[in-house]
């Protein structure tokens, strides 16, 4: 078995002919985890490096639930109050389980950087910084609210650009440091937690204490915001929709499970750590969180004063009932912390599907984004667009809760329909030529699939729906126009004419080595 170090310092040589290289590759020894990417199309690029932490890593703190529970804690409030938060959270975190196990299983067949995009064709035969410059900014407002400078959209957006920018660095240095990212990630997790279960108590016994039993079926719905000429709630949503939306409420949190297999090209061992990895990552995930939950319900001081605060983010006015002003802004500082780390955790993947986009000669000038620096083997061009395109669409939500729920819907229903299509094929269309890896579900496959599809499908139609009544300008769920549009420029660019469309010249997946490369090679096992 190779060691870590010896994988790392093996050469790639780029520079040999295409006959020199026939016999490099027939000469010399290839690992289980070179030769089963090598069958599926693609030379070992990346250093692979990365064991079973670093790859439940990418899934656990990309779904971080440590910083994405407090984004969506004043949503929850207001859409079921307590007891639809509990009940919506621990439903979704366990069937958001279930689709991790039917994507675990092809990604142990299929480990490749591509992941999904590369699933989908092969079966098929063909989330932070607005949240996290919310922290940012509640803190500052605690510390020094009469700032008016808090109150412009451009001084959010100078924040989620920083944000960006220092995120994507661990990604574009060397695989050391993005190790001790994704290590970082997991201990400001533990530190938070530690925030939770041990200073919130202590704080709630010193203030108003703990709330009774009876909050866990509190329910409240706050969707209806028409008033009469009475100052009374004018009711157009009823209880039973407000609880359907309150669904959101985990559903914005659970997805993300493919973090882990962009990583496979790095990983070795990559078919079993991978898949272990995915699902390990969301059932940690879930379990931790509905316990953090539980406590964070009980140590709740005012209700209605956390539906009605003032701050960017309801989690704000929690934490300065419950610890105060200073330990508000204490926790937020390092929760915005926690939300940059993770936020490099994103971009990691990120990274890695743009390059095994442009790999594939999908994107413009995919020559230049397909690159690796020549040193650490990383796709830095890749890294820099995913910056730039990430910085230009925060410019257009910045300011704008109607452009922001706009754009969080459309990437929830996007990645869940991506999410939907590969499960689909592996149990239709793609069945006969799917070959299980040592992971796999066996006869619970097929149950698992069905329960992860019909989860997604139900997911899709609760994303359509709008959030807030009565429906105006302001409170229009605008997911389905962005989705529409997306969907429009997708198939523009697939039917365009002139021999210019996709249809004319992508052809799937490029093989970076062939099958005549491989002929001799003698393969040592690192599983």
């Amino acid at each position: 078995m190779d060691t870590r170090d010896e994988v790392e310092k093996r050469p790639i040589n780029g520079n040999a002919s295409p006959k020199e290289e026939i016999v490099q590759l027939t000469t010399r020894e290839m690992t289980k985890d070179e030769h089963h990417l090598a069958t599926l199309g693609y030379k070992q690029v990346f250093i692979r490096s990365f064991g079973m932490f670093e790859n439940w890593a990418a899934t656990f703190t990309t779904m971080n639930f440590v910083s994405g529970l407090p984004v969506l804690f004043g949503f929850a409030m207001y859409t079921g109050g307590p007891q639809a938060a509990f009940s919506n959270w621990t439903m979704v975190g366990g069937l958001s389980t279930i689709v991790s196990l039917a994507m675990a299983e092809i990604a142990a067949a299929l480990p490749t950087a591509g992941g999904i995009y590369y699933w989908a064709y092969v079966l098929g035969g063909q989330e932070y910084a607005q949240g996290n410059t919310n922290f940012f900014v509640s803190m500052l407002e605690i510390l020094y609210p009469n700032a008016a400078v808090l109150k412009e959209g451009w001084f959010a957006w100078c924040i989620s650009a920083l944000t960006i920018i220092l995120a994507a660095i661990p990604n574009c240095v060397s695989q050391w440091t993005i190790r001790h990212m994704l290590r970082g990630t997991v201990y400001t997790t533990v530190v938070l937690m530690a925030f939770y279960f041990i200073w919130f108590p202590i704080a709630a016994s010193r203030r108003e204490g703990f709330q009774p039993a009876s909050i866990m079926t509190t329910f409240y719905n706050g969707i209806n915001t028409a008033v009469d000429s009475e100052g009374n709630t004018i009711v157009q949503a009823s209880d039973s929709y407000c609880w359907v939306v309150g669904v959101l409420f985990g559903a914005w949190e659970f997805y993300g499970y493919d973090a882990s297999v962009h990583l496979a090209e790095e990983t070795l061992s990559a078919s079993t750590v991978v898949a272990n990895g995915m699902w390990t990552g969301s059932i940690s995930t879930w379990l931790l969180s509905v316990l953090t939950l539980i406590m964070v319900l009980f140590c709740m001081q005012d209700f209605m004063g956390i539906v009605n605060g003032t701050y960017p983010n309801n989690w704000a006015e929690y934490l300065v009932q419950l610890v105060g002003r200073r330990g508000a802004a204490a926790i937020l500082a390092f929760t915005w912390i926690d939300g940059l780390l993770c936020t490099g955790v994103i971009f990691l993947s990120a990274q890695r599907i743009t390059y095994a986009v442009a790999r594939d000669g999908i994107l413009p000038f995919s020559k230049t984004f397909s690159k690796v620096t020549p040193k650490h083997h990383l796709p830095v061009n890749a890294a820099l667009l995913m910056v730039v395109l990430t910085i230009a669409i925060c410019a257009a939500v910045i300011g704008s809760t109607v452009a922001f729920s706009a754009i969080t819907a459309a990437a929830t229903i996007g990645t869940n329909l991506s999410y939907l299509i590969p499960i689909v094929a592996r149990q239709t269309v793609g069945r006969k030529h799917f070959k299980p890896a040592k992971w796999n579900l066996g006869a619970w496959s097929i149950p698992v699939s069905i329960i992860a599809s019909l989860y997604i499908a139900f997911l899709f139609v609760v994303l359509m729906l709008p959030q807030l009544y009565p429906v105006n300008a302001q409170t229009l769920n605008y997911a389905p126009i962005v989705i529409g549009g997306i969907t429009a420029i997708a198939l523009g660019g697939w039917f365009f004419p002139f021999s210019l469309g996709a249809r004319y010249w992508f052809e799937g997946p490029k093989r970076t080595i062939t099958e005549v490369e491989l002929v001799g090679v003698q393969v040592k096992g690192c599983e």
